[in-house]
């Protein structure tokens, strides 16, 4: 019984470190793109902020 337990609690240390890891490659991959993405929007209307329009 003892050995059911220690496995159980085995498999969901790793399980819920693997679902941490998982928000956070998550949270990193959809900052960046955002921050991707507001770069591009910003080189593509810079011009036209010079110009006053």
């Amino acid at each position: 019984m003892k050995k059911v337990q220690e496995k159980a609690l085995i498999l969901s240390t790793f399980t819920s470190v693997l679902l941490s890891f998982a928000v956070v490659i998550g949270t990193v991959a959809f900052i960046l793109l955002r921050t991707k993405q507001h770069r591009e929007y910003d080189e593509k209307w810079k011009d036209y902020d010079e110009c006053g329009v």
